[in-house]
């Protein structure tokens, strides 16, 4: 009875492939494209281009690497004598590939795109990696014994296969992974994290990946499916020890019994993969929200320490007793969690940090004052913060809003009623890029 289990527990295994499948399928959908220097807390997908001042050199082609895997297998082929159900002694050959050797390292390097670079711990991904060589060779072949051991494996053919996949400086990379705080410096970088279900580094573009994963996904459905209607065939053949076909034509309503206990399984699991999915979509959203009030509370805490210090100098007092009341009847501090509010105090900080730069452009010796540059070039880097910051909640409420409106999630959204919240507007209002006017 045992052996007509196996059926099922190959069915079984293959439908959690397939979720598993589908899972991280729509977590490279959902996830919106960061750029570097946008990185946040959290999972984030980023693309770029590889740079290490120092690579490594892979083992086979001797080629600059920040990431590289290779083996060595040995063909072997043997012929042995066997005795068959009757008694009769036979003999048959065997062959195949043998591992001999493998190995591979790996080192940080940095992900670079327009906007900076990022730092890569690669220990711990999954990488797709590109081949930089597969070759079989026979002793003649300097590599055979110039990478390969000097003995051979018992019954060796004298054929060898090498095998290496790499990682090269300005490789184009797809990398979905966790962020976390470097150590040295306050930035981020991807590394691997225990509570982060996906770490992916690929050379290949988001959408072959998506392509991919939808083609293996649907192969193993199908298997599933075959595996799952055959059961029913096997313990009845079993049980009382018919042909398996003639168990199959004869049982015509237990094979389909099985194809609807199959199907009734997988629409369950299904079910689960979008409204998990469509929760971990909105819970995005949150986190990108909570992402802009972050960087709105830098600002916020940044502003009044460059007022103090452009205060400091009497010639600007008008200028600033101004800025000062902008900043205090605007009270963006970053607290709230109202779409329309965090609009208003993106576009009410926007302006105060232009009346800054208009001060600075006015009076050179403001601009060469060390405290301002350093308070300047801190709420430069905060704006751009937020400008990115921005550029994800919206990325991450398109994302959701594509799954209330799309087949089958839309139905799943309207029976948990979901909803999608709004827009940030991607600039602020021109006006208040100017220095703001207020009568004191």
């Amino acid at each position: 009875m045992a052996f007509a289990l196996i059926p099922f527990f190959i069915s079984l295994a293959l439908l959690f492939w397939w979720r598993s499948l589908v899972l991280f399928k729509r977590t490279v959908e959902d996830v919106p494209t960061s750029k570097v220097k946008g990185v946040f807390f959290g999972l984030n997908e980023v693309k770029g281009f590889v740079k290490s001042d120092a690579p490594l050199q892979t083992y086979l082609t001797e080629e600059p690497t920040v990431w590289y895997e290779w083996s060595i297998s040995e063909h072997w082929k043997k012929t042995e004598s066997y005795r068959d159900k009757d008694g009769n002694r036979k003999t048959r050959t065997k062959s195949g590939w043998r591992k001999v050797d493998s190995g591979g390292s790996f080192q940080s390097f940095f992900l670079k795109d327009d906007t900076g670079e990022l730092l890569i711990e690669p220990e711990g991904a999954k990488v797709d990696a590109p081949s930089t060589i597969s070759l079989s060779c026979s002793p003649n072949d300097p590599l055979y014994y110039g990478k390969g051991p000097s003995g051979s494996i018992a019954n060796s053919t004298h054929r060898r296969r090498f095998s290496e996949h790499s990682l090269t400086p300005n490789d184009n990379l797809y990398i979905l992974g966790p962020a976390k705080l470097r150590e040295e410096v306050a930035q981020p970088m991807i590394t691997q994290s225990k509570d982060a279900r996906y770490y992916f580094i690929s050379t290949k573009s988001e959408s072959q990946i998506i392509r991919s994963k939808n083609v293996w996904s649907f192969i193993i459905i199908l298997f599933s499916f075959v595996a799952a209607l055959v059961v029913p065939v096997v313990v009845i053949s079993v049980e009382t020890g018919v042909e398996p076909q003639e168990a199959m034509l004869e049982n015509p309503g237990w094979i389909f019994v099985s194809g609807l206990i199959f199907l009734a399984v997988a629409s369950l699991f299904y079910l689960t993969i979008l409204y998990n999915g469509l929760i971990r979509v909105r819970n995005r959203l949150i986190h990108a929200m909570g992402l802009i009030e972050i960087q709105l509370k830098r600002r916020h805490d940044l502003i009044p320490r460059l007022l103090k210090c452009v205060k400091g100098i009497a010639e600007y007092e008008s200028e600033v007793q101004e800025l000062v009341a902008s900043f205090r009847s605007s009270g963006s501090n970053g607290t709230s969690r109202d779409t329309a509010d965090l609009g208003e105090g993106i576009n009410q900080g926007a302006g105060l940090v232009g009346g800054l730069f208009v001060l600075s452009e006015n009076y050179p010796n403001l601009s060469a004052d060390q405290n301002y540059g350093s308070f300047m070039k801190e709420l430069l880097d905060t704006e751009d913060r937020i400008a990115l910051a921005r550029e994800f909640y919206n990325d991450s409420l398109l994302a959701l809003q594509d799954r209330l409106l799309t087949f089958p999630d839309v139905l799943v959204a309207k029976w948990f009623r979901f909803r999608a919240g709004k827009n940030l507007s991607l600039l602020p209002d021109p006006e208040m890029a100017q220095a703001p006017k207020v009568s004191i």
